[in-house]
């Protein structure tokens, strides 16, 4: 399994991707209190993009994406095998959930749009995984903490 990470600076452009609404389930999993340092690089106010892609059997599966501005996981489906995508994620201050998109390959990609602390740093990875609550069939590693705040 191919893992790859791309740090996009956030444009223009990108906020009328994320104004999309296909379906993309918001869930919220167990709370954990975990804390570490802000990655080096990475401002605490910077307005930037993070994607993860989820490769099954050597092909792309799946994509998402997490903007600072606006705390929002961008989502899309790239095989049609039946499989969802799925975004975990967790916060530096002990809030984690789920963002889970369903529409399938052919659908607009989904946005699940969160409150969360623009103090705070997220961690996320993507999955895919056959239901809800199944265990994932493959997941990327985690993207380490960035800032929430854009």
């Amino acid at each position: 399994m191919k893992i790859r990470f791309a740090a996009l600076a956030a444009v223009a452009g990108l906020s009328g991707a994320l104004a999309l609404s296909a379906p993309a389930q918001a869930a919220r999993g167990a709370e954990a209190d975990v804390q570490v340092a802000q990655p080096a690089g990475v401002s605490a106010l910077a307005d930037y993009t993070l994607c993860a892609t989820i490769y099954t059997n050597g092909t792309a599966a799946g994509r998402g994406c997490f903007s600072s501005y606006g705390d929002k996981f961008t989502m899309d489906d790239y095989k049609s095998d039946g499989l969802r995508v799925v975004a975990e994620w967790y916060t530096d201050y002990g809030r984690s959930g789920e963002c889970h998109y369903t529409a399938g390959a052919d659908a607009d990609p989904g946005v699940c749009n969160y409150d969360m602390r623009e103090d705070g740093r997220v961690n996320f990875r993507v999955a895919v995984r056959n239901g809800s609550d199944a265990a994932n069939s493959a997941a990327t590693s985690w993207s380490g903490y960035v800032p929430i705040g854009g």
